[in-house]
């Protein structure tokens, strides 16, 4: 997004959706966790491999939850002013003044974490491979919901 070069009003949208579909995943993270808080999950593999689903899982999180917020951290110190519009409904309120230091702090914030999920969503897909051609176990099966029987 950063390095494509687009007419200012194809920017602002491309920066507005973006924006937007962040607040979104700020919203459905927060039901996933309220869902992991009130429905328990399904047992993990033992050993170093369980152990190691557990810390990518909350990585995940951790990980989602700072991004949008350094996003947010970032639009909202902007030197330059201009409003978070959530998919053109209403105005996402600033979490602080504009502010240069604060705008390279969110901004670093929030690339570290995107290329940290990156990093952990090819260890996720690698680790889901090996248990299905290398262990060849149920992990698959067990992050699928159970089929009804016809």
């Amino acid at each position: 997004m950063t390095h494509r070069v687009f007419g200012a009003a194809t920017t602002f949208e491309v920066y507005q959706w973006h924006k937007s579909l962040g607040f979104a995943a700020l919203a459905l993270t927060a039901i996933r966790l309220a869902a992991r808080a009130r429905f328990s999950a399904p047992e993990p593999t033992p050993g170093f491999d369980g152990r190691l689903a557990r810390a990518v899982q909350a990585s995940f999180y951790v990980l989602t939850l700072l991004s949008i917020g350094a996003g947010w951290l970032v639009v909202s110190a902007s030197p330059l002013p201009v409003p978070t519009r959530f998919f053109g409904l209403f105005v996402i309120p600033n979490l602080a003044p504009p502010d240069a230091a604060l705008f390279a702090c969110g901004a670093l914030a929030h690339r570290f974490a995107a290329y940290a999920i990156a990093a952990l969503f090819a260890l996720h897909v690698a680790g889901a491979l090996k248990h299905q051609f290398v262990d060849r176990d149920d992990a698959f099966g067990r992050m699928l919901p159970p089929r009804r029987k016809t």
